[in-house]
């Protein structure tokens, strides 16, 4: 019987091919490159998802090379690549090369039995968050839409507000279903752009029966109409920032029915929104929740807004147990493909810790983000470290000098520093009664 630090590492190595077989579909490997493309499309992703998703210790290029080192034990390949080769590899790859494997992760994930569907709806809250990267003119250029004045071509009143403007942040606006604790899909864009166009957009891509759940972002005659058109369904927080009518026709407030029609769409011809108004209170404030569904109750109103915080700590997960606050990479094609792969590294160690939990009997609500990420930390170095020759301390002591920056042509000097942005409350949303002209478009309306 062989002992069992002889057998641990070569289960672990069965697990992460194993891992990777579920993650990536068949079509991954004849996934069309450029002609003169070396990397294998499977090694390649399996490089970038170990290298960002598993793994947080040391340098990027130290990242990289026991990234290869990692995958070349259990794939069975002996390749290596440089950063800059892993970079540009991903960069002629492009967003296809995402987007193939995030469609097949949208399909394996209800292979997590009985935690699909919830009442015939799946559950999915979306919000987005953002992460900095570094202020480089490319970054600058393609993330942030302001550089150094305001929209109306006004200057900044102080050179803080400039900084801030010019400052590079990135938005990823993510569907995470509330059953599983995985996200579906997300989206990437400037820190400027908009969590509710990322929806509009992705909205069909998503389930058909899809309930989505969001915060006050998500407001608007586009955005509810969108998805009220497409068949399905949303519970959204709102605040001051929206106007509802009380008693609109026959649907009274009183009966727990809202209408939104807001003046411009009245003026054009457009039907006004028929919504119920739900409103909780937790014990310190009054949330007030707009929904589709007419016959919702406040108690699943509730309850599935609670549910929808987990995706606070999916975001806290990224950016603190996985270090990406804080992006490295200086172009913006890299910084798309570290934080892309970053969310699939996650989203497949998370994946693989449910379905252990699921085996062994136990809740997947109870898996630990923080712990997931660290047993992949540890698991990655153990094979790095037993793949790897011994170097001596005095070798490696004879490299370690201060780089030599003796060519080096571009300031090391920080830029202005941006504030922080501060949040208003939220408020309540406002309740008016209909003007005659709106009961009388209604009543043609037929509403």
């Amino acid at each position: 019987m062989p002992h069992q630090d002889d057998e641990n590492p070569v289960r672990n190595l069965q697990s992460l091919k194993a891992l990777f077989e579920q993650v990536f579909p068949e079509s991954l490997a004849t996934f069309s490159r450029h002609g003169n493309a070396t990397l294998e499309p499977p090694w390649l992703a399996a490089v970038a998802m170990t290298c960002w998703g598993f793994s947080t210790k040391g340098t990027l290029s130290d990242r990289v090379a026991t990234a290869c080192s990692v995958v070349g034990r259990v794939l069975g390949v002996d390749t290596t690549v440089s950063r800059q080769g892993l970079l540009k590899a991903l960069a002629t790859s492009g967003q296809a090369l995402v987007d193939l494997i995030v469609d097949h992760l949208a399909v394996t994930l209800p292979a997590l039995k009985g935690h699909w569907t919830h009442g015939g709806k799946v559950n999915v809250a979306v919000d987005g968050s953002k992460a900095k990267a570094p202020r480089t003119a490319a970054n600058q250029e393609f993330f942030a839409s302001t550089r150094g004045t305001q929209r109306s071509g006004q200057a900044y009143r102080s050179e803080a507000d400039a900084a801030k403007a010019a400052s590079v942040q990135v938005l990823m606006t993510v569907f995470w279903h509330l059953a599983t604790g995985l996200p579906l899909r997300w989206r990437l864009s400037g820190g400027t752009g908009s969590e509710r166009v990322s929806v509009q957009e992705q909205i069909n891509q998503l389930p058909n029966n899809v309930r989505l759940i969001g915060d006050a972002e998500y407001v608007g005659y586009s955005l509810w109409s969108t998805i009220i058109a497409s068949g399905r369904t949303f519970l959204f927080r709102v605040g001051s920032n929206i106007t509802l009518l009380k008693n609109l026709g026959k649907y009274k407030v009183k009966d727990g029915y809202v209408s939104f029609w807001p003046d411009y769409i009245m003026r054009s011809g457009q039907p006004p929104l028929l919504l119920r108004l739900i409103t909780l209170h937790n014990g310190k404030n009054t949330i007030h929740l707009v929904t589709n569904e007419l016959d919702m109750t406040s108690d699943q109103a509730c309850e599935l807004y609670k549910e929808r915080w987990g995706i606070e700590v999916f975001f806290r997960s990224v950016k603190q147990s996985c270090q990406r606050s804080k992006l490295h990479c200086q172009t913006p094609q890299n910084v798309l493909s570290e934080l892309n792969w970053t969310l699939l590294g996650l989203w497949s160690a998370l994946f693989l810790g449910k379905q252990t939990l699921a085996a062994d009997g136990e809740t997947i609500r109870r898996l630990s983000p923080v712990k997931v990420s660290r047993a992949f930390e540890q698991t990655i170095l153990a094979i790095h470290l037993q793949a790897r020759d011994t170097t001596l301390l005095s070798d490696l002591l004879s490299i370690a000098v201060i780089a030599d920056e003796s060519h080096r042509t571009s300031s090391k000097k920080s830029r202005n520093y941006p504030r922080k942005k501060k949040r208003k409350p939220c408020g309540s949303p406002i309740l008016k009664s209909p003007t005659k002209l709106q009961n009388q478009t209604a009543r043609k309306l037929g509403f």
